[in-house]
């Protein structure tokens, strides 16, 4: 611990990454989001990076459950109709795609196949499970409460994509209180230079650490 104005704060990858306090975050790891065959895939982004960061991910969530650190499954899904996108959001849409063909109708749409979460990735037992409509998992949902109620005081967060959804969730992370950690190898984008300079401005601002400093933190905690 280090102590600012008069109050101790954690200050090492130990007492941050606490398996007791901390709960890992998973954004967005869907099969749509990583692989072939949903709106993303059939629009031509680059999905080169999206098959390792799966793996990661999958890494960094048995290493989370062997070490006891609580896990929260992040999901977005839209409404058919644009039901749950007002044109302020379908335009911010637009422009994220940067010019690439993609069927906005199709987007995470709720019951596609392409939502549901990666093979690397599935929630097991009791896991909680988020549905979000926008970028951060802050946003209009119940993550801060439940991780409150947890007693949980740090999020590290994994996931896609690096200067979206992981970006605003680790940006309302903060912004709610809770320590933030990016697992800044367990994350990727469709866009090397975008997620390339995310890494630069979270690194600048926020933790970090690689998943092997991580998982080295959980299981010399488990033993």
């Amino acid at each position: 611990m280090i102590e600012i104005c008069g109050k101790q704060v954690r200050d090492t990858l130990e007492e941050l990454l606490d398996p007791k306090t901390t709960g890992l975050v998973v954004i967005d790891m869907q099969k749509g989001a990583v692989s072939p065959g949903g709106a993303i895939g059939d629009s031509g982004h680059d999905l080169s990076m999206m098959a390792g960061i799966a793996d990661q991910c999958g890494r960094a969530i048995r290493a989370a459950r062997a070490a006891g650190v609580e896990i929260f499954h992040i999901r977005v899904e839209n409404l058919p109709d644009a039901k749950s996108s007002p044109a302020a959001w379908l335009r911010t849409l637009y422009k994220t795609a940067n010019g690439r063909p993609i069927d906005l109708g199709r987007l995470s749409l709720k019951g596609d196949p392409a939502t549901e979460f990666a093979e690397q990735c599935q929630p097991e037992g009791d896991e909680v499970v988020i549905t979000k409509r926008r970028p951060s998992a802050f946003t209009s949902t119940e993550l801060a409460l439940l991780l409150r109620a947890q007693g949980i005081e740090s999020v590290a967060l994994v996931g896609v994509s690096t200067g979206g959804c992981v970006e605003s969730t680790l940006r309302d992370a903060v912004a709610n209180d809770f320590y933030a950690i990016l697992i800044d190898d367990a994350v990727g984008a469709y866009d090397t230079v975008v997620h390339d300079a995310a890494l630069t401005v979270m690194r600048a601002r926020h933790d970090y650490c690689s998943l092997d400093e991580a998982v080295a933190v959980w299981e010399n905690a488990a033993r």
